[in-house]
């Protein structure tokens, strides 16, 4: 009977494995030729010591829709952190107003945040500017704002739930929360905010559901320097008075994973007690100020335990108001997980566009799991010998084997297991291990397990090195190759995933890959990465479940410790509604050393099988998600600390799973990350013709400066180019002219825009009278011109067309082609044309019929002085005239 059944679900599966593949160009990769890409700037950073009692955040309780009564308390807490010497005092979502959740346009909590709503220099904001002015303080708190229609009249039916900031200097910024879950009244809001605090930093601003289930944000402004974030939140997710596990959990979840992931300090302001007309909402407070990284966090304030700093078993302090500021020196600095070599703005603005347009056409990009009753799926806790596939090969056959006894439907090995994981510094005229024991994919490894996979109707997923099909790659002369997981299926399809962000030293001898990677099972779509894509990286499969992923896989090679790997890839799931399967490595690598230890160290960490708790949260744990007995809840995990050796079988219960993030805006985040691409590809060519909106900020300090200044532009050797007169503060400046500049340009660069005490700006400045902008000019870099193709022309006109890629640049540089072309392949005595932005073919005719031609094209930009600076030609193309 059994086999029966594996026979029928067999035939299901050779029915449902499509490989769903999506080619991108983000690097370029040639058959035996380097390997090559844009070259990556470096990451902004910041770095601020704040002693005690400098940050402070809020357990606020406010009176629901008064207004008076509840600023009247911030005042007081302000008052009660200047005493204390305070610089940052974050207060929560809403505490101006009160919360309110409603879509019925007739209640009284619909109606109350638009009735309260305020513009940006509105009575509240002008009595706390004042108050950041007189005590040097940075005030952010939560109120609502009124919103435009298009003809500038108030808009009645909505406001924007936002975070105001005031600056010690008395200027106010508001962000408007992004992804709001308050209801139809919430219009939501389209423009990140990351503030200039000077000495402290950058400062990004993230309301409640946008800190929780929005990545992308945290993300932006982390590539932007941020070393701060504050999130003002009105949670109160699976909060009882009688046990706060729940909330507990998903709070400290989602702080601490973000926190550690980006690297930033979070500040974090709740409201406290009962909201509402009616006493409608419940809220814990928990109001704390965090740092996490790799190994755990730490909490500055807000727990139980004020002594010491606490770790991830910190008790958050709930039911209690009142000012908590932070108990020691906390350092708070940018992150590091963008400056790694391969942080892909260029590629995730594609993914996510990819998305806008599904969005745009039509289609939901929310889902839920069409199916309950998940594989039965299994991870296999083992070590790769080092160098030694062979004996990888038989260890990995056993565990298929006992697999298939215990009837598994998917089953997933480690990173980088048929080879084991450590490089190790090859002898002068040899490859890396892992570049000599690389195979093609499909190739006689995954040939082997193929067969067992349609044997046991079982997907089985492993960890290697891959070759590629068009040929040997090189990097500055190293031949390198892929680190890749093989996807064999029960219908004999072999598939390769290959890893996009690389970690340690794994740039000595692989490249990364390009390309996402999903296919369709019976049980739902799956996606897979590999370790460092998944525990740093978001993007991808953010991608993944919006697409429509209910599985996600994760083979893995970390030292990472298990409250590592359950936030990083637990998040998957709780957040994203994807079950994840993530494999491990564990025990020795590398070589044995004359001391007993290994060169590559012991990996001992965990593998996870994890679905969604099934009846919301666990009562004891308060988790949202169930390790179905893997990780720390295996069996002997307190003596060993790890996962045990071999296999881990589950069988995944797939009942709420499915991408539902609300308000999920795919184009806002495409541009962001377009934008963060600009600041971190040399020569990257934008998707958009215009940049994501920025913050409006106004100045209501008692020393506001004059309305209209006189405004100096110059640019290289202080040449002035242009003087503007009675123009107003906040006025957006002009963009640089070729024409009309070009003696104040610099050769060889191109405009970046006009700066002001050594910083780019957008608009005029606020001060008294005048103020001097001085161009700012970077390097202008053309790359190789890499895409020709060429054939010959027939006819009464014989010759040639080539033609090349075409695309234009956002800077405003204007940008053509020459092509040039010769009877001999060095080009000597060549003849050239040149074409203009506009054209990207060249047509020669007039040659003599049955010649053969080389070709070649290079792309020209024009510079600030309106010079053209070109880049090298391409390869050669060979054509004959017709």
């Amino acid at each position: 009977m059994q086999k029966a059944q594996k026979m029928i679900r067999k035939s299901v599966s050779f029915a449902l494995a499509v490989i769903l593949t999506f080619v991108m160009s983000v690097t370029t990769v040639l058959a035996d030729t380097d390997y090559s890409r844009l070259e990556r700037l470096t990451q902004p950073s910041y770095q601020y010591t704040f002693v005690k009692d400098e940050l402070a955040v809020v357990n606020f309780q406010p009176k629901w829709g008064d207004k008076k009564t509840n600023v009247n308390s911030m005042i007081e807490y302000i008052e009660e952190a200047h005493k204390k010497g305070t610089k940052i005092i974050l207060f929560p979502e809403m505490c101006v107003t009160g919360y309110a959740s409603s879509s019925n346009e007739e209640s009284e909590i619909y109606q109350m945040p638009i009735k309260n709503a305020e513009d940006l220099d509105g009575p509240t904001q002008k009595t706390i500017a004042a108050l950041s002015d007189k005590y040097d303080m940075w005030v952010i708190y939560g109120g609502t704002q009124k919103v435009y229609n298009d003809n500038k009249t108030v808009d009645t039916k909505h406001a924007y739930n936002s975070a105001f900031a005031c600056s010690p200097e008395g200027k106010v910024t508001a962000y408007q929360k992004i992804t709001p879950v308050e209801g139809a009244w919430c219009k939501a809001g389209t423009t990140p905010v990351l503030l200039d605090a000077g000495k402290y930093g950058k400062i990004g601003l993230s309301i409640c559901y946008d800190t929780y289930a929005t990545p992308e944000l945290g993300r932006y402004y982390a590539a932007k320097g941020a070393n701060i974030l504050l999130n003002p939140t009105a949670t109160s997710r699976s909060y009882r008075s009688d046990n706060d596990k729940g909330w507990e959990w998903y709070y400290k979840n989602r702080l601490e994973s973000g926190a550690s992931r980006e690297g930033y300090t979070i500040l974090s302001s709740n409201l406290v007690g009962k909201d509402g007309p009616n006493e409608n909402y419940n809220f814990p407070g928990g109001s704390i100020i965090l740092k996490a990284v790799f190994n755990g966090p730490t909490y500055y304030a807000g727990t139980t335990d004020t002594e010491v700093k606490a770790n991830e078993k910190a008790d958050i302090l709930t039911g209690k108001e009142g000012l908590l500021t932070n108990m020691e020196k906390i350092t708070c600095a940018t992150g590091s997980t963008c400056s790694n070599k391969d942080f892909n703005p260029e590629m995730y603005a594609t993914l996510y566009k990819r998305l806008a347009t599904k969005k745009a056409n039509g289609a939901s990009l929310s889902y839920s799991s069409k199916v309950t009753d998940g594989p039965k799926a299994a991870v296999v806790n083992m070590a790769g010998v080092w160098g030694d596939k062979e004996t990888n090969i038989n260890n990995m056959k056993k565990y298929v084997e006992e697999a298939a006894a215990q009837d598994v439907d998917i089953l997933v090995f480690p990173e980088t297991v048929l080879t084991g994981y450590e490089y190790q510094k090859p002898k002068d005229g040899e490859d890396a291990m892992q570049v000599k024991l690389a195979e093609l994919i499909p190739g006689p490894t995954t040939k082997k397990f193929s067969e067992l996979a349609q044997k046991y109707d079982m997907y089985i997923i492993f960890g290697m090195t891959e070759k590629d099909k068009s040929g040997p790659i090189y990097e500055n002369g190293v031949e390198k190759v892929y680190n890749s997981a093989a996807i064999c299926m029960p219908d004999g399809t072999i598939d390769s995933y290959r890893k996009i962000h690389r970690a340690g030293a794994e740039d000595q001898w692989s490249v990364p890959g390009e390309n996402p990677k999903m296919f369709e099972t019976k049980w739902g779509k799956v996606g897979i990465d590999i370790c460092r894509d998944g525990h740093f990286y978001p993007e991808l499969g953010r991608y993944y479940a919006a697409m429509g992923c209910t599985l996600f896989i994760h083979p893995t090679a970390t030292t990472g410790n298990p409250w590592y790997r359950e936030t990083r890839i637990g998040s998957y799931t709780d957040r994203d509604g994807m079950a994840a399967i993530t494999c491990n490595l564990l025990g020795p690598d590398g070589t044995l050393q004359s001391d007993g230890t290994y060169s590559g160290g012991i990996f001992n960490s965990t593998s996870l099988i994890i679905t969604k708790q099934q009846h919301g949260f666990n009562t004891e744990t308060g988790s949202a998600i169930d390790l179905n007995g893997t990780g720390y809840e295996s069996e002997g995990y307190e003596e060993r600390k790890t996962s045990p050796e071999g296999l881990e079988v589950a069988t995944m219960n797939l009942n709420g799973c499915g991408f539902r993030i609300s308000n999920f805006n795919p184009d806002l985040f495409s541009r962001m990350y377009d934008d963060l691409a600009k600041d971190y590809r040399a020569g990257y060519t934008s998707l958009y013709s215009e940049s994501i909106n920025q913050p409006e900020t106004i100045d209501l300090s008692e020393n506001k400066t004059v309305n209209t200044v006189t405004v100096t532009f110059k640019g290289t050797s202080e040449k002035t180019v242009k003087v503007m007169k009675n123009v107003k503060t906040g006025t957006k400046l002009p963009a640089w002219s070729k024409a009309q500049y070009k003696a104040a340009g610099k050769k060889g660069y191109i405009f970046a825009g006009w700066t002001y005490n050594g910083k780019v700006i957008t608009t005029v400045p606020s001060v008294k009278e005048k103020v001097t902008l001085t161009a700012k000019f970077v390097k202008l870099s053309v790359g190789q011109a890499k895409s020709l193709s060429v054939k010959g022309k027939s006819g009464k006109g014989v010759g040639f067309v080539a033609t090349s890629q075409k695309y234009t640049k956002t800077d405003g540089s204007r940008r053509g082609f020459t092509y040039r072309y010769a009877t001999n392949s060095k080009m000597k005595n060549a003849k050239t044309n040149t074409t203009g932005i506009a054209k990207n073919v060249y047509t020669k005719t007039g040659l003599k019929k049955g010649n053969k031609y080389y070709i070649q094209v290079r792309y020209y930009y024009y510079d600030s002085t309106n010079q053209r600076v070109y880049g090298a030609y391409s390869k050669a193309k060979l054509v004959k005239a017709y």
